[in-house]
C-alpha cells in the first residue's frame, strides 16, 4: 500500500509541522515497513502575523496554496497513491483542501483529511464560511481524523459517520534526549513558554501575570516578530526577569523544559499541543488553558492533579496560578510526576502509529 502524506514538514507551521517531522523520523525507523509513505510537503512559504490585514493575508494565502497545488498534482500525476492523507489547519487552507480532494479522486486514491485544530465545535455553532467549507471537506472525504474528543463528539452529533479520534504521539526522539540531559536540574522560579510569541498565543497575559510576581525568571521561547518583543518588553518595565529567547534548537528546547520550574502555555486556540506532551514528558508542572485537546490531556482521575487550566486572556487567574504552584512545592513536583506517568501510558509513538495504520489498512 502506497500512502501519500500532504503536511507541512519544514518551517512555519509550528506544531503540525514537529507532528510531521516524528512521524516520519518514527516510520524512518522501523526495520519493516508496513506501507510506502510519500510525504509532499504543503508548508506556507513564511509564517504571516495576526496583525496582517485581511487582503494582503488572502494574497499571501492564494500566491503560496497556487505554488502547492501545483506541485501536488504532479507528485500525483507521477505516482499511483492508495491513500492520499492531507493535514489541514483549516481557515482559508480549506479551498486549498477541497482541490487536492478533488485532484485525488482524479487519481483514484482514497482521502484522509487530519483536521489538526480544536475549533471544530466553535466553527459548528457559528455556522459560518469556514463551518461550510469544512463540512464540504468532510463530505468529500473517505475518512476524517481529529485530534480532541470534542470534536469527535461535535462531527458525529451532526450524523458524519466517517470520523475518528487520534491524539499527537509523543516522539520518541524526546525520551532520548531528556537520557541525555540526566545532569540538568530544575532552577527555583523560572517559568517557561514555549510556541509562536504572538497574542493568540496569551503572551501578553503572560507577561503582565509575571510582572508583578517577585524574584522570578521568565523565558520566552519561539518565532517573534520586532513589534512583538518590543511591546512585550515594555509591559515588563525592561526589567531583566523576562528573557526573549525566540528560535531555539530542538535540543535546546528540552532543556529548557528540564530545567525551568513551570511551564506555562496560556494559548487562546489550540489543537493538540506538541509542546504540551513534551512539557509533560520532562515532568514540568503545567499552567495552561481549556482550548483544543487539553482539558482531556489534563483531566483529573482518581484523586490525581496533572496541572493547573486557566480562562483564557485572564492574567489575574493566571498569576494567582503560577504564585499556586510557586509556593506549593508538594503540589508542583505531583502535577509533574503524575504528567510524566500518564504521558508514557496514553501518548507513544507505539500506540498512536497503530492506530494511524487502522485507517489505512481499513480504507
Amino acid at each position: 500500500m502506497r500512502i501519500l502524506l500532504a503536511a507541512p514538514a519544514h518551517g512555519v507551521s509550528g506544531g503540525i509541522c514537529s507532528w510531521t517531522k516524528h512521524v516520519i523520523a518514527y516510520y524512518e525507523s522501523l526495520r519493516v515497513k508496513p506501507v510506502q509513505l510519500d510525504v509532499y510537503d504543503i508548508a506556507r512559504s513564511k509564517f504571516i502575523p495576526d496583525n496582517v490585514s485581511l487582503v494582503p493575508r488572502l494574497f499571501l494565502a492564494f500566491r503560496d496554496y497556487g505554488a502547492i497545488i501545483k506541485g501536488y498534482k504532479l507528485q500525483l500525476l507521477s505516482n499511483k497513491y492508495d491513500i492520499v492523507h492531507i493535514t489541514s489547519s483549516a481557515g482559508l487552507g480549506l479551498i486549498r483542501d477541497l482541490l487536492m480532494i478533488r485532484l485525488a479522486h482524479r487519481n483514484d486514491s482514497k482521502i484522509i483529511v487530519h483536521f489538526r485544530f480544536g475549533r471544530i465545535p466553535q466553527l459548528i455553532e457559528n455556522n459560518n464560511w469556514e463551518w461550510k467549507l469544512l463540512s464540504w471537506v468532510i463530505i468529500k472525504s473517505d475518512r476524517v481524523i481529529v485530534l480532541d474528543e470534542q470534536s469527535f463528539i461535535s462531527l458525529t452529533k451532526k450524523g458524519y459517520a466517517n470520523i475518528s479520534l487520534i491524539p499527537n504521539p509523543l516522539a520518541p526522539r524526546v525520551l532520548n534526549l531528556i537520557n541525555g540531559f540526566s545532569q540538568v536540574r530544575r532552577e527555583s522560579r523560572t517559568i517557561l513558554f514555549i510556541g509562536h510569541c504572538i497574542a493568540t498565543k496569551g503572551v501578553f497575559e503572560l507577561v503582565k501575570a509575571c510582572n508583578n510576581i517577585k524574584d522570578i525568571r521568565l523565558r520566552l521561547i519561539g518565532a517573534i516578530q520586532n513589534d512583538v518583543r518590543e511591546q512585550l518588553l515594555s509591559i515588563s518595565s525592561n526589567n531583566n526577569w523576562l528573557e526573549i529567547l525566540g528560535e531555539q534548537p530542538y535540543e535546546e528546547v528540552i532543556r529548557q523544559l528540564l530545567t525551568c520550574d513551570v511551564f506555562v502555555l496560556p494559548t487562546y486556540s489550540e489543537g493538540f499541543p506538541n509542546v504540551l506532551l513534551e512539557a509533560m514528558a520532562c515532568g514540568c508542572s503545567i499552567i495552561t488553558t481549556p482550548v483544543g485537546a487539553i482539558p482531556e490531556i489534563l483531566r483529573s482521575d482518581n484523586g490525581n492533579e496533572y496541572g493547573i487550566i486557566v480562562p483564557i486572556k485572564d492574567s489575574t487567574a493566571l498569576q494567582l496560578a503560577i504564585l499556586k504552584m510557586l509556593n506549593d512545592t508538594t503540589y508542583k513536583e505531583a502535577c509533574g510526576s503524575n504528567a510524566k506517568r500518564r504521558v508514557s501510558e496514553k501518548y507513544s509513538m507505539d500506540n498512536i502509529w497503530s492506530q494511524m495504520l487502522d485507517i489505512w489498512n481499513n480504507l
